[in-house]
């Protein structure tokens, strides 16, 4: 029995000698290290009720344990180890076998578990050892515990490599069992080598870590001149596909980071405070992720000190998807807003709320919510005060540098229709351009200093979420304020210009006297200027004409008017040259300076034009009068000459129908087209909202009457043909005066003839040649006559014809109509 106790207690530790041995690779140190390990398990007391467990308790253990720290593709190959284990007919003793490789794995950090794994797989796929019993290896008798302490303390300075070259009882080697295991010692120390060369899990985490940070390290490197991550070439070849899978899915989120940051610290480029306010909602966003980070870390620096097994390559995944999500959103919003300002960037980060994705409504409404501030206050400002506090150009409402204060309204403030946010319509945008340019109006040009009415209510709206500013479903009550305030500034403005400021009386009197409306006083004012208009231009002073202009004042019910109105109105002679008369150079001006000058000095060239073509006119009525009135009254005087009835007749019937071509031309001017027009201004006036409104409706009414007096583009032909029959009506007069003063002469000299028949003397031979030569060339005077008159009939026909084929064609029915009156009873044979 001694002998025997004494048999095993040699052989048993020789043989575990030898196994340590065997798997140091010869290496003494090692082997040493791994016998010492192997002693201590076997010399435990407490060992046998780990033995007692059942296999799978003990390879759930070992599973548990790998799954904590080396990952699931370690698991999955002890699973498929110990498959094998569990199948092999050689062990006998599994979950003996089982306990002592989770002992030597717990026991001992530096032991690595590819060793472990490389046990079975050399105990099950040979058997270089002959075991003649089955307590000489893997098993051990109750008492073995002391006798292997026994044979430790004495063989413990002994060396490995004496013992592994002795020959043992029980042992013995073939050549083919040699060259087999030969075989497996190099395939061991390969896989050794490899092992050692991997990368943990625990360090794919904390690079991971580092690259959600934009650091790079061993194996998660940086793309040379990217700003995403890459896997060194060198270690990831230890690496299964689905770990580089998973860390490339997780560097995504660095290189999101990297683009959100360079963004930031390229904001010294962003000009403006909305483009500011981009970069700090970023910032912002960029510090909760921040947070997460250190997180992270903290769940790995548990893990390492084992205190938790929580975080993994694919628990991450999970846990940074919605951080990602986030992230590659703002990444896109800040792409987007890429060399952007102002409006046109606020435009720009609004479009994202139009997406399907919850998520992305949200994070795109907080941005927004923070660019929208800046944006936010200048609008208050402008609204409330007709400040604008823009110094960098990204406000929908610019300013301009004005040289006359009477452009404000005008010139100085204007819309910038690329800077209009997508949630600001065009008409909105013009009411809030209105609101404030009316501040300034009442403030700059009409000085009232009074309090206007709403901007309490607007200050409050002002005060509430900015999100009403721009979420159609809270935005409704501010639109309502919007509104009401412009409605109450413009109100205000219009009540100044109508009640202090005399716009409608200002109105009335550039109708009367810029459009001819005072028929009385046009009429004086022709009469007493003819002898200086007939005169050259060079020739006429302005302070001349301007008594005149006041003596037709004093003697007209001009004089009734107010005193305001007559005062504005001046007389103004335009350039002229060598060959012009008065005629062609004078004209009325009408000076309103003040806050009604806005509406009308813009329009001063306009009405000019308009004078001119009216005063034209009203010259021809004045002539062709004139004319009729010399008809009557010498034909009076020389109705017993007989030999002026033919001329005199021609020019009776081309007069009349010079004045009726006039009459159907004026009263058209006069009363279809100016009078028409003026109803319809005055009813846009007194129903306008803002100056805007008075404005639009005063030039819409100019341009009425330019058009329908034919001095726009459009009538350039039919103003050709007009402006000849105008001269045709100027050269009859020349003729008729003409006529008449030698007709006056020569029934001059027919009295004075006559007379001599009275005398003592009687008439002698040569009076009475004289006389026949006078009386000849009177003949052949009214024989010139006549061929003139003829000329000037036939080319007044001959354009009237034209002028009348051109408004018959024309596509304006009131045209139309005035060529049916002037073509009356179809008199021009029009074809």
């Amino acid at each position: 029995m001694n002998g025997s106790t004494q048999d095993v207690s040699t052989t048993i530790p020789l043989l575990v000698n030898k196994l340590c041995s065997h798997f140091a690779k010869n290496n003494e140190e090692q082997s040493n290290r791994f016998y010492k390990l192997c002693v201590g398990f076997l010399s435990l007391p407490q060992h046998n009720d780990t033995l007692d467990k059942d296999e799978s308790q003990i390879a759930a253990q070992i599973r548990k344990f790998i799954q904590a720290t080396k990952g699931n593709e370690e698991t999955k190959l002890f699973d498929a180890l110990y498959l094998k284990i569990h199948k092999s007919a050689v062990l006998h003793h599994k979950s003996h076998l089982l306990s002592f490789f989770l002992f030597m794995s717990k026991g001992n950090n530096k032991f690595e578990s590819s060793h472990m794994w490389s046990i079975p797989k050399q105990v099950l796929h040979s058997n270089p050892i002959s075991v003649s019993s089955k307590n000489q290896i893997g098993f051990l008798p109750d008492d073995s515990s002391a006798g292997v302490k026994k044979i430790y303390q004495s063989n413990l300075n002994r060396k490995m490599s004496n013992v592994s070259s002795r020959t043992h009882s029980g042992v013995s080697y073939t050549n083919s069992d040699s060259e087999i295991y030969k075989d497996q010692l190099t395939t061991s120390t390969s896989s050794s080598r490899s092992t050692t060369s991997s990368v943990s899990e625990a360090q794919l985490l904390q690079e991971v870590i580092y690259s959600f940070q934009g650091i790079e390290g061993k194996v998660i490197r940086k793309e040379p001149g990217g700003i995403g991550f890459t896997l060194d070439p060198k270690a990831s070849k230890c690496m299964t596909a689905r770990q580089k899978g998973l860390i490339l899915r997780l560097t995504g989120i660095g290189f999101l980071h990297n683009q959100l940051k360079q963004h930031c610290d390229e904001a010294d480029k962003q000009i403006g405070l909305i483009g500011q306010s981009l970069i700090a909602i970023l910032r912002i966003e960029l510090t909760s992720y921040y947070e997460l980070i250190a997180h992270l870390q903290a769940q790995a620096k548990k893990q390492s000190s084992h205190e938790s097994n929580e975080i993994s390559l694919r628990r991450m995944v999970v846990w940074v998807a919605e951080p990602q999500l986030r992230l590659q959103w703002l990444a896109y919003i800040a792409e987007q807003c890429v060399d952007k300002k102002g409006g046109a960037l606020i435009s720009a980060i609004h479009g994202f709320l139009q997406h399907g994705s919850y998520t992305v409504q949200k994070q795109s409404e907080k941005v927004l919510a923070a660019v929208c501030r800046p944006l936010y206050v200048m609008l208050s400002k402008w609204l409330l005060d007709g400040e604008l506090n823009d110094p960098c150009g990204e406000f929908f409402i610019e300013a301009r540098m004005i040289k006359d204060v009477e452009r404000l309204w005008h010139d100085k403030y204007h819309v910038r229709k690329a800077m209009i946010p997508t949630f600001i319509t065009v008409d909105q945008a013009n009411k809030i351009l209105a609101t404030g340019k009316s501040i300034n109006f009442l403030r700059q040009i009409c000085k009232d200093t009074a309090q206007l009415p709403g901007r309490e209510t607007l200050q409050k709206l002002f005060s509430n979420s900015l999100e009403a500013f721009f979420n159609p479903e809270r935005s409704i009550e501010l639109h309502a304020g919007l509104e009401s305030v412009y409605r109450e500034t413009s109100t205000r403005v219009l009540d100044l210009l109508k009640n202090k400021y005399m716009l409608l009386e200002h109105l009335q009197a550039m109708r009367r006297y810029l459009l001819l409306g005072q028929g009385d006083f046009i009429r004086h004012l022709l009469e007493l200027l003819a002898p200086e208009l007939c005169q050259p231009a060079y020739n006429l002073y302005a302070h001349t004409l301007s008594a005149i202009l006041e003596s037709a004042i004093r003697v007209t019910n001009a004089q009734y008017d107010d005193e305001e109105t007559i005062s504005c109105l001046n007389v103004c002679l335009m350039q002229h040259s060598n060959e012009d008369t008065g005629w062609d150079v004078f004209s009325l001006m009408y000076c309103a300076n003040g806050p009604v000058g806005t509406i009308f000095q813009p329009t001063v060239s306009t009405y000019k034009c308009l004078f001119g073509g009216l005063w034209k006119a009203k010259r021809m009525e004045f002539v062709l009068s004139n004319m009729r009135k010399q008809q009557i009254t010498s034909n009076k005087l020389l109705k017993q000459m007989k030999e002026l009835r033919v001329v005199t007749h021609q020019i009776h019937v081309l007069s009349s129908e010079m004045i009726h071509f006039l009459h159907q031309t004026q009263y058209y001017f006069l009363f279809e087209v100016l009078e028409c027009s003026w109803a319809e201004m005055l009813k846009q006036v007194n129903q306008a909202a803002c100056l805007d409104d008075v404005i639009t409706a005063h030039n819409t009414f100019l341009a009425s009457v330019q058009t329908g007096i034919l001095l726009d583009l459009n009538s350039a032909e039919l103003r050709k043909y007009l402006g000849s029959i105008f001269n045709l009506v100027l050269s009859l007069e020349s003729v008729q005066e003409t006529l008449y003063s030698t007709a006056l002469k020569e029934r001059e000299h027919i009295i004075e003839h006559e007379k001599l028949f009275d005398t003592d003397f009687g008439i002698t031979v040569e009076i009475e040649l004289e006389n026949r030569e006078r009386t000849g060339r009177f003949s052949q005077f009214l024989t010139t006559m006549n061929s003139q008159i003829n000329s000037i009939s036939c080319n007044f026909r001959q354009y009237v014809v034209k002028y009348v084929t051109l408004l018959a064609t024309s596509s304006d029915m009131n045209l139309q109509l005035l060529a049916t009156r002037i073509n009356f009873n179809d008199y021009y044979k029009i074809m």
